[in-house]
């Protein structure tokens, strides 16, 4: 009988043991670097929230935006931060919330070489513009404001796939593209002889830097806004932004959120291959 009891008891406590131990929280981090640098540079982050949490924390990514947004719609990440036009498109399509976006903005960079500059967009016809991502943000920007002059990718240029911003400049610098799309972050990440030999030729308006975003189960959505919106003060926020240019995180707002409809419509056409 006491055998019984003991082992009941050593369940019991087992089973209590087991409950009161919280489940990892699964952040996701867009894969703008290499997996190994982007979780690196994200490890304050992590310290800081399972403190603020009181919860383990995951940090994951991806190979590429395609399968980040896939995983995304597929529920591996409870909360994350991704391109603003997928951020949209995961809010209008799978009832993600937005909860956050860094401080500093982003925008298109169009660059040009210095000893042989385009002067007029048209210069661009039959020649090829490299970029870094097909999906990125600043790359459907930049390909948006070109059709806007009346250049059209696949028809008036090609747009050649480079797998950096380093290398998009360097394909720039070297005269094989005429004109590149780099964002304000990979024009500060230029190898210096490359970014010596490069120059600005357009920048496109301003829009939210990556954005945060809560998966529908996320009930406490509104404490990891919060939490997430002290991070600048504490010790762990200032390692993390000493290693960037996002300088904090303030809300996102909905006027904010529907200026992003072009590029979520864009960015779905071109997920499900559609011409």
């Amino acid at each position: 009988m006491k055998r019984i009891v003991a082992f009941l008891l050593a369940s019991c406590l087992a089973a209590s043991a087991h409950a009161a131990t919280p489940t990892p929280l699964r952040v996701g981090v867009l894969p703008t670097l290499s997996a190994k640098v982007l979780l690196t540079n994200y490890q304050p982050m992590r310290t800081y929230l399972e403190r603020e949490l009181q919860r383990p924390v995951e940090l994951l990514t991806a190979p590429d935006f395609k399968r980040f947004h896939q995983d995304t719609l597929a529920g591996d990440f409870d909360v994350l931060v991704t391109a603003p036009h997928l951020a949209r498109l995961a809010q209008t399509e799978a009832g993600f919330q937005p909860i956050a976006t860094y401080l500093s903005a982003n925008r298109a960079i169009l660059i040009t070489s210095r000893s042989k500059p385009v002067k007029h967009v048209n210069e661009l016809r039959g020649s090829s513009l490299a970029i870094f991502d097909p999906l990125a943000f600043i790359v459907l920007d930049a390909q948006q404001w070109l059709e806007d002059q009346g250049l059209v990718s696949g028809r008036d240029y090609r747009s050649q796939v480079f797998p950096s911003h380093n290398s998009v400049g360097q394909s720039v610098q070297q005269g094989d593209s005429p004109l590149g799309v780099i964002s304000p972050a990979g024009l500060r990440q230029l190898a210096p002889e490359i970014a010596a030999q490069v120059q600005t030729f357009k920048e496109l308006p301003q829009a939210p830097a990556l954005i945060w975003i809560a998966h529908p189960r996320a009930g406490a959505s509104d404490r990891i806004q919060a939490a997430l919106l002290r991070f600048a003060d504490t010790p762990e926020g200032e390692r993390f932004y000493a290693g960037n240019a996002y300088k904090g995180m303030r809300p996102v707002t909905p006027e904010e959120m529907r200026a992003l409809d072009r590029s979520a419509r864009e960015v779905k056409r071109l997920l499900q291959g559609r011409p």
